[in-house]
């Protein structure tokens, strides 16, 4: 066990302020959805007492998700048992692209707009919502913006809200029509995209976890699985909190020295270091209504890039 990694560990544990529905929400999508989607209760006990959370405190968290339709129970016996519902598995999912999978596309120079008119209230909070998970901004009354969106994802949500004749999508290109159109075009951003937020939050997420790097990298004492398991599931937890406020703005438009680059690369780096230990604690805990947690799905192997075994198995 490294004593110096370990001190790392329990520093972020005990100077961050942890959510209990978080953190489980954190355990589910990074161990549980591609190993079945369901644990029991007395694992997840176990798994969150390495966090510093204590039984009531995990069932309180988990009641609150299963009332939010995160998570679903079942109970076999005296043991119950706790799923991702159908409900959620999208969400996680898309999570899991973004985490994981997501990649810095090429900007291909145009804009989204998205003009909503005539809707109610209800309808257009959700569409709000909806958008501004996928990057947008509302840049000025009713009509929201973002450089180079996913098109098909733009047209599976308005069909899914049922909202494709509400709202007019337009696709645009910004004029140089002056010599200071870029500089017009960067303030523009600063006030509707929390950028200088994200890069505080991004060098913050560096300073913690390069520490953790130069750690694994030096290797002076070798790492317990134990240690895996709470680096890994750290790293995610707070790797993800920053991802899911990430807009993902093109690169073409952030500064040259944009941290998010160097925050992608520390964490595809560490969890490919760990990710193995990690499971080995994981699976000699976790436990399903049929008894040892399911083998990892296929999509699972393709974490950041591809994750190998450094042991055939």
């Amino acid at each position: 066990m490294s004593t110096k990694l370990q001190h790392i560990i329990n520093t972020i544990i005990e100077n961050e302020a942890l959510s209990g529905t978080s953190l489980i929400s954190t355990i589910f999508g990074d161990s549980i959805l591609h190993r079945g989607g369901s644990i029991s209760l007395a694992s997840l006990i176990q798994l969150m007492e390495l966090f510093g959370f204590n039984d009531r405190a995990v069932r309180t968290s988990v009641f609150r998700l299963v009332k939010n339709d995160w998570l679903c129970s079942d109970k076999i016996g005296r043991t119950s048992f706790y799923r991702i519902t159908d409900a959620s598995r999208s969400k996680y999912v898309q999570a899991e692209q973004r985490i994981y999978n997501d990649q810095m596309k090429e900007w291909d120079r145009f804009w989204d707009l998205i003009l909503m008119t005539n809707m109610v209230s209800e309808n257009k909070l959700q569409l709000k919502k909806d958008l501004e998970w996928m990057g947008f901004a509302n840049i000025s009354t009713n009509l929201m913006a973002y450089p180079g969106c996913d098109r098909l994802e733009l047209q599976r949500l308005l069909i899914d809200l049922n909202m494709t004749d509400q709202v007019v999508v337009f696709k645009s290109q910004t004029l140089q029509l002056f010599n200071n159109s870029t500089e017009t075009i960067g303030r523009m951003m600063q006030t509707n995209w929390p950028i200088e937020q994200l890069r505080e939050r991004y060098l913050q997420f560096l300073d913690v976890f390069r520490e953790i790097g130069v750690g694994l990298m030096q290797e002076e004492q070798p790492i317990s699985p134990v240690q895996a398991f709470q680096i890994r599931t750290l790293l995610i937890h707070y790797y993800r909190r920053i991802l899911l406020k990430d807009p993902a703005l093109p690169i073409e438009l952030l500064s040259t020295d944009w941290p998010a680059i160097n925050a992608r690369t520390l964490s595809m780096n560490i969890y490919k270091k760990v990710f193995e230990p990690a499971d080995e604690y994981f699976l000699s805990i976790a436990a399903s209504a049929e008894g040892a947690m399911p083998n990892a799905s296929s999509q699972f192997w393709r974490r950041f890039g591809g994750l190998v075994l450094s042991t055939s198995v």
